[in-house]
């Protein structure tokens, strides 16, 4: 209650999850990566791969989280499956430079400057390093951050013909002289083409309807959705919780 704010030991207790805690998206990131790939026209949702089942990037060695080798399949059944390793196929079409151009566009990294306090600008910043291994991982969303509402924005440009907008709390002010302010929407930028908003949006629809996303369902209506896993980082920085 506001009345007892000094009795709270904890004052981070006050900060808004959705606005200041930056976490590792994982899976629901795959999205804004197949995105890039259909903008550039570096992919359609057809367009296949060999999927070996592993990865060597810098020593490291990648999986796809069902541990599964998949064979050869296309961009569509592969965001079905959510498969890390379509995702790195897709992250070398679009080599390092442009996919972090994509993450940038889509406001990752930045502040979406919704008007709430604290407001973290998250970190991905591991796509300015060198070697592979960096952007390959982050491509299916391990190794950046991203705040809940970054997340959403995004999301919301991929349904919204590309069209990235500023979020808002605040509908209206209402002055003591009785004058009223509309918060007008406000467009901060178009990542991606309405063309590619409607093609990642019917592979979306495919993960709903045919993949991991089934639980998301709606019976009579399309949803598109994202199934969303991720390894947590461990307190002490070093390595990844067990999946």
């Amino acid at each position: 209650e506001p009345s007892t704010y000094r009795e709270t030991i904890d004052v981070g207790t006050f900060n808004n999850p959705s606005t200041f805690v930056a976490y590792e998206p994982g899976s629901v990131f795959k999205a804004f990566t197949v995105a890039a790939g259909l903008d550039a026209e570096k992919i359609s949702p057809k367009t296949t791969y060999v999927d070996k089942g592993q990865e060597e990037i810098d020593d490291f060695t990648i999986r796809n989280s069902d541990k599964k080798t998949h064979g050869v399949q296309n961009m569509t059944y592969a965001l079905d499956e959510s498969l890390n390793l379509a995702m790195i196929f897709i992250q070398r079409q679009l080599g390092k430079d442009l996919f972090r151009s994509y993450v940038d566009r889509f406001g990752f990294g930045k502040q979406t400057e919704i008007g709430l306090t604290p407001e973290v600008k998250a970190d991905v910043s591991g796509l300015l390093k060198k070697g592979s291994i960096f952007a390959a991982t982050a491509s299916f969303g391990q190794g950046i951050t991203t705040t809940p509402i970054q997340l959403t924005a995004a999301y919301a440009a991929l349904a919204n013909g590309g069209r990235l907008m500023k979020p808002y709390i605040v509908d209206e002010i209402i002055h003591p002289d009785g004058s009223r302010e509309k918060t007008k929407p406000i467009e901060v930028g178009r990542p991606i083409s309405s063309r590619a908003s409607r093609l990642v949006t019917g592979m979306l629809i495919s993960a709903v309807e045919n993949g991991h996303g089934k639980r998301a369902g709606v019976p009579g209506y399309w949803v598109a959705g994202k199934t969303g896993t991720a390894q947590v980082p461990k307190k002490n920085g070093k390595g990844y919780e067990v999946d």
